[in-house]
């Protein structure tokens, strides 16, 4: 077992916790986590790219020159990738980029994406996301007093509209729930506050005990 301290907002600790080393302190696979999240990011890509083909570009009807007598090579159409306004050969067309990913490496890139912040000190357990007031300086005095700088990510079990509202106006911040939330989100953010309730969470899910 892995113990964590639980902060409050003013970064004193309130208790501390237990959590499971599997989950929190695995052993990083670069090559296996590199493998994951080009996955991740290849399933967010939407594949709409188009360019026309040469029966698509609009006009090109008439011969640009006669055939002979010019000194020139022969053409039939403007609309050929050599001119300008033509088609684009070889361009990029509709497709899906989708990779699928088993349940068991969604699984281990979890563990091994929260055991990569933990380790690193970038991972701040808090008690709760219980802000007094829906206020965005309050989140912005959270983060400057863990010194969190960069990307942030605020994750909880079930996020209340408070802590969205509070957060939402910070430009390198973000409020997720754990069930959203991805091992890409994770491993591209440079600091990641967990509520108690949310680390339970991926404890019960992906912990020796509760790995399903």
């Amino acid at each position: 077992m892995a113990t964590f301290e639980i902060y409050n907002l003013d970064k004193t600790v309130s208790e501390r916790i237990d959590l499971d080393e599997t989950v929190f302190d695995a052993p990083i696979n670069d090559y296996f986590l590199h493998q994951v999240l080009v996955s991740y990011q290849a399933n967010k890509r939407q594949g709409t790219h188009k360019t026309k083909t040469r029966h698509e570009v609009s006009g090109g009807g008439k011969k640009p020159f006669r055939q002979k007598g010019t000194g020139r090579a022969r053409q039939g159409t403007t609309r050929a990738a050599q001119h300008r306004g033509g088609e684009r050969q070889f361009g990029p067309v509709p497709r899906s980029y989708r990779q699928a990913i088993p349940k068991k490496m969604k699984q281990e890139a979890f563990r091994q994406c929260l055991s990569l912040k933990a380790r690193s000190g970038k991972c701040f357990l808090l008690s709760d996301f219980n802000f007094p007031e829906i206020k965005t300086k309050i989140a912005a005095n959270l983060l400057k007093t863990f010194e969190a700088k960069g990307r942030t990510l605020f994750v909880d079990a079930k996020p209340d509209n408070k802590t969205l509202l509070a957060i939402r106006n910070l430009p390198s911040a973000a409020v997720q729930c754990v069930n959203s939330c991805s091992p890409l989100d994770i491993f591209e953010s440079d600091n990641i506050f967990l509520t108690k309730a949310a680390a339970e969470l991926y404890q019960q899910r992906y912990g020796k005990q509760g790995g399903r």
